[in-house]
Parts: structure tokens; C-alpha cells; sequence
């Protein structure tokens, strides 16, 4: 079987979609009767055992529909069997298969007429089979798309475990040495707003105005470049705030080291920071929307993400020894479910059903109305 993979996301940006791929990509190059061609629009990274194929790089607010006739090109030209896209691209006439990573811009009220999520629209319309990443996204792709029923399925994202593992004191203390933390600190990990602000860092930044007790830091990782200045108003001179970049080992430290992981979301497909923090041994302070009940189970403190004393008290609780010692057990169990091999397995299995329903004659004649659909767009798409 011949899977080819629209490395689009690696052009767009470098987030938690692009760890996935980079995750899955080399074990599922790993299964001798599986060929992968990657579709390189720029910035893709090697893989081991993968051909990577130069693709002119992707024009989100251009001819979107001319795009497909292009993938659909190169996939009859590499003798395609399957495809799949790191994004919401789509070929014309090759079985697809997505990974849905979540449902933000439907459940949350996106502007859905810009022309990102027309073409995530598209990009369901036209798959086989869908890879949910959580349980709570498959439910939420059925209940908006009740044409996937039936044939959507859960991949739970996996963990790298040999690098999100509990750090040893000298190398938590060469972490904070090197980048001059000198006393307790919590973790914000990522994006901090996003759009409807619904990453809800400032939810954190609003409770901790009030902690005039505990001289701590807060350490953003990653995310927005700039702290919203908003944000630092009002704060006690006993807290301090700053943001890093770190690598994945550097990261790891940082959470062995951490306080808690402050993960206020009010939804998530998945969650990555939680796992990665219970699989280096802290504890996670996070809400009950989206998945992240459903992906932290009994190995967190649950908040509202709305309520301030709420959170104040959730960052004094671990602090206390019983309680975070608990929460460190349970974190590291529950840490140990999410497996980046299960995943591809998951998703190994589904290109297979792919293509062998694209040999099916009802899938021949849906494809032919697609094209022409897609060839109507084309003739009147323009640049917005």
C-alpha cells in the first residue's frame, strides 16, 4: 500500500499537530508493506524511509480547489493508493483519510465562512474514515457531521517516553541554574490565548493577583512571543512572570521541577502539555471541558476555569505533600495509556479500510461528482 502525506502543516507552522506527525510518521514507515511519499511545501523534516517529493507550497486565501487538482496529480503520478493530510487539504479521486485533531472553531462559534474552515468543511466531506484524536472530538465531529458516523474512530495522541520522563534533581537544579530560576514555579505551556481567548492563561494572571503570600514564578512556555501586557497589571511583587523556549529535554525538566502544570483550557481536542507534565511527575491543575477529562482521568485537580478563588485554592493544594504525592502517582499511571504506537496502529488500520472502499464503485462514482464540484470551484475561486 502507497500512502501519501500533504506535509502542509509543517509550512504553515510548528505546534502540537506537527509533534504528532513527527511522531507517527517513522512508525508507521516502519510497516514493511506500507510506502510513504511526503508532499514537501517547506520546512517538512526528514524521516527515515520516507521520500519526501518538493510541492509548491500552499496559498491558504488563494485557489484552494486548484490546489486539489494538483495533489490529485502527483497522487496518480506516485501511483497513490491512500492519502492523508497533516491539515485539511484534499486530493480529487484518492481515498482519504483525516486526522481530526478537534472541533474548536464549530463548538466554540468561529467566523466558519473564512476560508480555513470552508476547507476543513471540504476536507470531511470528502474522507473515508476519520482519526479522532479523543473521544470527546469524536463525539463532537458525529454530532455536527452525522455523516462520519459509522466510520470514525479514536487515536488517542501517544507520549515519546523516553523523553517526557521524571528528571533527577541535578538535572532539575542544571534546568534552573542555566535559566536562572531561583524559586518555586508554575507552568503555562503553549498557547496562553488563541482565538475567543479560550487557552484562558489570563483565568491563571487573574487569580494570582490576589497571592500576596507566596513568592513564586510563573514560566510560559512557548505560545505567543509577547506576554499580553493586560495580563502583568496588578500582579504582587512577589510573583514574577517570563517566557522561554525550550527543547523537549528542557521541557521535561522544567515540569519534573515544576509546582504544577496551570493548563486553564475551556477546550481541547486532546491536551498534549497534560500527559507530557504527569509523565515527568507533575502534577496538573487543568478543567473538565473538551477532553481533558476524558485524557487527565483521576491525575488532576479539576477547575471551572472561571472561578478565581477556585483556582488560588487548586495552587495552594499542591503544595501540600499528601495531595501532590498522590497526584504524582497517579499522573505517571495514567501517563503510561498514551502510546504514539498505538496511534499508528490505529491509523494503519484505517488507510487499509480506505482503500479498499475506494475500490468500490459507489466510491468511484462519488468521486467523479467530486471533481467536478471541485472543478466548478475552481473556475470562479479567486485570492481573498
Amino acid at each position: 500500500m502507497k500512502l501519501v502525506v500533504d506535509g502542509v502543516f509543517f509550512q504553515l507552522t510548528y505546534s502540537g499537530i506537527a509533534r504528532l506527525w513527527s511522531s507517527i510518521l517513522p512508525r508507521l514507515a516502519r510497516r514493511p508493506d506500507l510506502a510513504i511519499v511526503l508532499l514537501d511545501r517547506g520546512n517538512c523534516p526528514p524521516f527515515e524511509g520516507i521520500e519526501r517529493v518538493e510541492f509548491p507550497s500552499y496559498k491558504l486565501y488563494a485557489n484552494t480547489a486548484a490546489d486539489s487538482f494538483l495533489i490529485e496529480k502527483y497522487c496518480r503520478e506516485l501511483r497513490a493508493d491512500v492519502f492523508s493530510s497533516t491539515y485539511y487539504t484534499t486530493p480529487l479521486s484518492t481515498p482519504s483519510v483525516l486526522i481530526v485533531y478537534d472541533m474548536i472553531p464549530e463548538v466554540l462559534g468561529f467566523n466558519l465562512h473564512d476560508r480555513c474552515w470552508q476547507e476543513k468543511e471540504l476536507a470531511i466531506s470528502f474522507a473515508s474514515y476519520y482519526a479522532c484524536i479523543s473521544g470527546n472530538t469524536e463525539s463532537d465531529l458525529n454530532r455536527l457531521y452525522p455523516a462520519t458516523i459509522g466510520r470514525s474512530a479514536v487515536a488517542h495522541c501517544g507520549l515519546d517516553h523516553e523523553v517526557f520522563r521524571p528528571r533527577d534533581s541535578t538535572q532539575v537544579e542544571r534546568f534552573k541554574r542555566l535559566f536562572g530560576i531561583s524559586k518555586p514555579y508554575f507552568l503555562l505551556v503553549g498557547s496562553r490565548a488563541q482565538g475567543h481567548g479560550y487557552k484562558n492563561a489570563s483565568h491563571m494572571f487573574d487569580a494570582v493577583r490576589k497571592m500576596r503570600d507566596l513568592e513564586f514564578e510563573i514560566l510560559c512556555i512557548g505560545g505567543e512571543e509577547i506576554i499580553d501586557p493586560a495580563s502583568l497589571v496588578g500582579l504582587p511583587a512577589n510573583i514574577s512572570v517570563r517566557r522561554v523556549d525550550l527543547t523537549d529535554s528542557e521541557l521535561a525538566s522544567a515540569y519534573s521541577g515544576a509546582e504544577a502544570l496551570v493548563f486553564p483550557s475551556l477546550y481541547e481536542g486532546f491536551g498534549m502539555p497534560v500527559i507530557e507534565a504527569m509523565a515527568c511527575g507533575c502534577p496538573v491543575i487543568t478543567t473538565k471541558y473538551g477532553s481533558l477529562a476524558e485524557i487527565a482521568g483521576d491525575a488532576a485537580i479539576f477547575v471551572s476555569g472561571h472561578d478565581e478563588s477556585e483556582m488560588r485554592s487548586a495552587m495552594r493544594s499542591v503544595r501540600e505533600v499528601a495531595s501532590r504525592t498522590q497526584l504524582i502517582e497517579n499522573g505517571l499511571q495514567r501517563a503510561t495509556l498514551y502510546d504514539w504506537d498505538v496511534m499508528a496502529r490505529g491509523l494503519y488500520g484505517l488507510l487499509k479500510k480506505a482503500k479498499e472502499d475506494g475500490e468500490r464503485q459507489t466510491m468511484k462514482e462519488f468521486f467523479d461528482r467530486w471533481t467536478r464540484l471541485r472543478r466548478i470551484q475552481a473556475e470562479v475561486d479567486v485570492a481573498i
